[in-house]
């Protein structure tokens, strides 16, 4: 088809551009502050495999996989999977999936996916939690991470379109970031995990109980607050606000009313168009009149429900333990200590993880675990187990789950394996040196192991997987000759049973797509937590009894997140509109259950899977084996995909008047940049090419600056080449966070003096070395900076030439604890020597704060900073502005510039805020103070994203 477009449309055409373009820039210039820093946002890298691994990959007209060379048949069965689901991952959205690289992530102890436009991908890590619901948790992750692809690519169209094509793939992120709110980029990819699978996040009580739990105990809470969230209360989060809004939205109009919506952005951002409206339909949405609209709808069958609950359940009255809290908390893996103590963790946004003793009305903290995974421990003998995180000293993408117990009595830590990954650890009870768990390798197979406390050695390791059989959960029989567990694959959930004697497993319930979850076995009957009814119970059946039924043994409101027992008694953790909350109640028998039957579908994920009409199960997974070939790491080292009207440091968001073009390949390891930046402060320009390496063990990075300097009276131009290798390596002890690194410098400087230079020294090289070192403490959601910690640096650069050009120095940083929550003291102590009258080294350590135009030979002072929380008011004005809360710092500095004493005093006020109902937060400050020496006032304002 041909179209004939006159001289004057042509013009037309032409001018139009011209004003989207022109818009653009300014667009680009204003709203860069407001770039996302989380999933499917730009310059974003998640981290490192290790540099040994050799990649291959898929590559199709469709889709590109690319993986680890050992991870050839996993990677077939994946790429079947999304040449399945290609046609239908993009529909309510009316695009078809754009063809984006998938890089697998195969050595990790955690489960994750993110989507990232700048440069394109979907990264996939590939181990799957055990509380995953009863289907593959890849598959689940390739729509729900190729639906965000689909909503990015939904927006080429119109000027968004030729916006990239101008700029280049940040501009998806921009628009993003500001036109498109996050709940509905993550509502709508859990819609489809929803719609198009057996089962879901909409489909099981996660994304059902927290919001009920708000909705009934506390109250609608504001769009704004429900939106944008609190520091202050527990909030239900992006994904299940989300999902709600998103699903609802279908409901009430059709499955395509966002595709509409997302399209109507596309075309007409540039007009300010924000997201729920659309001109092809002549629709506005009011979104926060659908929020309430859908709250409405939800709270009046919640109400029912629980008018139904408190007339049939009014007898049953669980006896609640610990203490009540001012602020919400979660206790999750509740163990029987003795008869009168229960053990717990403990977890909130204003303190950090704790492991708490509970009696009666009273809590008692125990110890500052690592990073219990799963939240999960098991107990004997007042020792407590679990599997904890574990990093690699060098390595993002390569960490572990090692076995550590924990003597109460004692309070010792003992690491049972190193570098292993085994999930959900269990006592033999007959014997505390024997230990059942899931064992995990780097194709993502897992076993049942059974290993020796003493020396950390498998015993013995059950191999009869098949692919895609996941296990959770083991839990030893009464007599310890048999293991009960979850398995999952396509076909759900069951339980099953190995025995340890002659290694044959034995299918004990039908599979289904029920979420089951946490086996324990006690007094010669099998407990678990069941979906059966759409709420999170605990039921129980004889194991050893050929029956087709299991009982209910808990009635709770919203449901039951663990138990343990407690004689004849339960001890469960069950959700409450403060958070998990730990009761002790008789173990009830309730209802008999059928083990087949099936949950029925909340009604909102009912709607949305009829629209889609289409479910991915195993039946329709295509078996097709794809060319495959080795994935050259030198051949994509450079990856160009944006550049900018703006001076942007990629890793540090750093953000200038200047110019940018931007390359990183698709593994994270090589970054470049180059361009030009104005530094309005010091008022001088500068053009720069940064390149950084992170495939080998030492980080390697290669700068090129030419830029003028000016030390009044002295101005000069100087051209400047430097290299720097760093080897980091950290590591963690319990809580404590550790890291030691080595910095080695190279750099050569040529100076071109233009005014009044003072030196003879205009071309020079410099060697130099610097050793970071540090351990902190882990850190509470809500703390300002850490409360306990320690760093310290050192670094030595100098000239080789016979003038001595040189910099020395030391600085370090203490963390000590206040009295109060959240409260903490910073004192940071510096010693520079530098040559100002040989070459002026940029200065290294922080000086007094509201001194100007001092450069010292020498330096040395000390800052004095208190971290305080305020106020959280969660309070909204209009659409403008949302405040979440208030903070300040005050601070006292001084320092010895030579021989001259200079001090200041003053305080810090901040502020984190939204604006626009953007989700992206923001902190925004003042910073006051005054040096007496000088009688001057200083003032400073302080802005930048909370990433």
């Amino acid at each position: 088809m041909q179209f004939n477009i006159t001289k004057k449309e042509n013009q037309t055409k032409s001018r139009e551009y011209k004003r989207i373009l022109a818009f653009s820039l300014v667009f680009f210039f204003l709203f860069s502050l407001f770039l996302p820093t989380k999933s499917y946002s730009q310059y974003y890298n998640s981290g490192i495999d290790n540099g040994n691994i050799k990649w291959r990959q898929i590559k199709t007209k469709k889709f590109g996989v690319i993986y680890p060379d050992y991870y050839e048949a996993k990677a077939q069965e994946f790429a079947s999977a999304l040449d399945t689901i290609y046609g239908f991952v993009g529909s309510s959205l009316k695009t078809i999936p754009p063809n984006v690289p998938f890089v697998l992530h195969t050595n990790t102890s955690y489960a994750n996916g993110l989507s990232t436009w700048a440069p394109k991908r979907n990264e996939l890590w590939t181990t799957t939690h055990p509380d995953t619901y009863a289907y593959p948790w890849m598959l689940q992750l390739a729509i729900h991470e190729w639906r965000h692809s689909v909503q990015v690519y939904a927006l080429h169209k119109g000027a968004s379109k030729f916006l990239v094509n101008a700029l280049g793939e940040h501009v998806y992120g921009l628009i993003l970031g500001f036109f498109i709110p996050t709940w509905f980029m993550e509502g709508d990819a859990v819609v489809a995990e929803t719609a198009l699978t057996p089962t879901g996040r909409g489909k099981t009580p996660d994304f059902n109980m927290y919001l009920k739990a708000q909705v009934l105990d506390k109250g609608v809470y504001s769009f704004d607050k429900a939106l944008l969230g609190s520091k202050k209360e527990y909030v239900p989060n992006t994904y299940i606000f989300g999902y709600n809004l998103t699903a609802f939205g279908r409901q009430k109009y059709d499955k395509y009313i966002w595709a509409d919506m997302v399209e109507n952005v596309g075309r007409n951002f540039w007009k300010f168009q924000f997201f729920g409206k659309s001109e092809k339909r002549n629709l506005k949405i009011d979104l926060e009149g659908l929020y309430l609209e859908m709250i409405d709808s939800l709270k009046h069958q919640w109400e029912k429900e629980d008018k139904a609950y408190c007339e049939t359940k009014k007898d049953i009255t669980p006896n609640p333990l610990g203490k009540k809290n001012n602020f919400y908390s979660n206790y999750l893996s509740p163990q029987r200590l003795n008869d009168s103590t229960i053990i717990s963790i403990k977890t909130s946004s204003f303190e950090a993880p704790q492991i708490v003793n509970i009696s009666n009305n009273s809590e008692t903290k125990i110890s500052n675990p690592g990073i219990i995974l799963n939240n999960y421990t098991d107990i004997i003998n007042n020792k407590l187990l679990w599997s904890e995180y574990k990093y690699h000293p060098r390595w993002e993408h390569e960490n572990y789950g090692d076995i550590i117990e924990y003597d109460i009595e004692k309070d010792n830590y003992k690491r049972i394996t190193k570098k292993k990954r085994y999930y959900t650890p269990a006592y033999n009870p007959n014997n505390e040196n024997i230990i059942a768990a899931i064992e995990e390798d780097s194709i993502n197979d897992q076993r049942l192991v059974i290993i020796d406390k003493t020396t950390g050695n498998i015993i013995l390791r059950f191999e009869d997987s098949k692919s895609y059989d996941k296990f959770s959960y083991p839990t030893w029989s009464d007599k310890g000759d048999e293991i009960f567990l979850i398995k999952f694959n396509l076909d759900g959930k069951s339980i099953g049973k190995y025995n340890i004697y002659n290694k044959s497993y034995t299918q004990v319930t039908p599979f289904s797509f029920n979420n089951i979850l946490k086996t324990k076995f006690y007094n010669g009957r099998l407990y678990f937590i069941g979906d059966y009814n759409n709420t999170y119970q605990v039921y129980s059946f004889d194991p050893y009894e050929s029956s087709d039924y299991i009982t209910q043994n808990t009635e709770s409101r919203f449901g039951v997140k663990d138990f343990s027992f407690l004689g004849d008694s339960l001890i469960i953790s069950q959700h409450t509109g403060d958070g998990n909350k730990v009761f002790i109640q008789p173990i009830i028998k309730g209802d008999s259950i059928r083990k087949d039957k099936e949950t029925p579908l909340f009604p909102l994920a009912k709607v949305i899977t009829e629209q889609e009409d289409y479910l991915f199960t195993k039946d329709k997974i295509k078996d097709t084996i794809f060319p495959s070939k080795k994935y050259s790491k030198f051949k994509h080292l450079f990856n160009f995909h944006s550049w900018a009207p703006l001076y942007i440091n990629a890793e540090s968001q750093d953000i200038d008047f200047g110019l940018s073009l931007f390359s990183q390949n698709i593994l994270g390891t090589s970054l470049f940049s180059t361009g030009y930046r104005y530094l309005v402060a010091e008022e001088r320009g500068e053009l720069f090419i940064d390149y950084t390496y992170k495939g080998f063990y030492p980080i390697l990075n290669l700068k090129l600056n030419y830029s003028q300097r000016n030390m009044s009276p002295y101005i000069w131009n100087e051209y400047n080449a430097s290299l720097n290798a760093v080897l980091p390596y950290a590591w963690s002890t319990n809580n404590y966070n550790k890291y030691f690194n080595t910095i080695f410098r190279y750099s050569y400087r040529d100076i071109n003096p233009i005014s009044n230079y003072h030196s003879s020294l205009i071309n020079f090289h410099t060697l130099g070395i610097g050793f970071r070192t540090g351990i902190v403490k882990q850190m509470a959601v809500n703390d300002l900076s850490p409360r306990l910690g320690q760093t310290l640096g050192i670094n030595l650069q100098r000239s080789l030439s016979s003038e001595n050009a040189s910099i020395f120095t030391i600085s370090s940083t203490t963390y000590l604890p206040s009295l109060f929550r959240n409260h903490s003291f910073e004192i940071n102590l510096d010693y520079q020597e530098n040559s100002p009258k040989v070459y002026y080294f940029p200065n290294e350590v922080f000086l007094t704060r509201g001194v100007y135009g001092e450069y010292p030979e020498t330096f040395y002072g000390a800052k004095f900073n208190y971290h305080l929380p305020l106020a959280y008011p969660d309070f909204a004005i209009g659409k403008f502005l949302y405040i979440q809360r208030f903070t300040a710092r005050g601070f006292f500095d001084f320092g010895y510039f030579d021989s001259k004493y200079l001090s200041s005093f003053g305080t810090y006020l901040q502020m984190d805020f939204n604006v626009f109902r953007i989700q992206y937060p923001l902190n925004i400050g003042v910073q006051v103070g005054y040096v007496p020496q000088k009688d001057s006032y200083f003032a400073n304002l302080v802005f930048y994203l909370n990433m």
